[in-house]
């Protein structure tokens, strides 16, 4: 019987210890592909379950202008455009004839319907008005009815004013809060 001295040697436990290195490496990578796996779907997956197809274009509805020129130019339709949320739309509260605070007031009521992206309530000097108003810059008709809707019932719906109320220049809407009808 020789045994042999150094070298590599028929050592069962070196193949048990490859094995279970192995296995680990193996199990590792696996982790590794969950993991992106799991990543890619929350970047790529945008949750929305309605879709019949989700590798399927949007459907969009347009039409031609007419134009005394030769032009294939479209317009989309307002149903093309999806209407923002309220948190979404830049509300400003002016107060146009109220008690004072009464902006202030509308702002925080406003805040709790949702409408979380408001400007800060101020006064529209030498405007004096009798009701609410609510006032939307073009193509935002259905965010004025459901802001008008907020502010109160039967709150009109009045085209953004010209010029242009005072620091409103970043504001979607408007709401002039004005003195109570007698």
């Amino acid at each position: 019987m020789s045994r042999q001295v150094g070298g590599r040697g028929n050592n069962g436990s070196n193949v048990a210890r490859g094995a279970g290195f192995a296995a680990a490496k193996g199990a590792g990578l696996i982790g590794v592909a969950l993991i992106i796996g799991i990543v890619l779907l929350n970047v790529v997956d945008d949750g929305d379950l309605d879709q019949p197809d989700s590798n399927a274009a949007a459907a969009t509805t347009t039409t031609t202008a007419p134009t005394t020129e030769s032009s294939d130019a479209t317009t989309p339709t307002s149903d093309d455009v999806p209407a923002r949320t309220p948190a979404e739309l830049a509300v400003l509260v002016l107060n146009g004839g109220a008690a004072q605070g009464a902006a202030r007031s509308m702002d925080e009521a406003l805040n709790v319907a949702g409408y979380t992206n408001t400007l800060e309530a101020s006064d529209w000097p030498d405007r004096e008005q009798d009701g609410n108003v609510v006032m939307c810059k073009a193509g935002l008709d259905q965010e004025a009815a459901a802001l008008a809707t907020a502010v109160g019932e039967g709150t009109p719906v009045e085209a953004f004013a010209e010029p242009a109320p005072p620091g409103s220049e970043s504001a979607d809407c408007v709401v002039v809060v004005g003195a109570a009808a007698a």
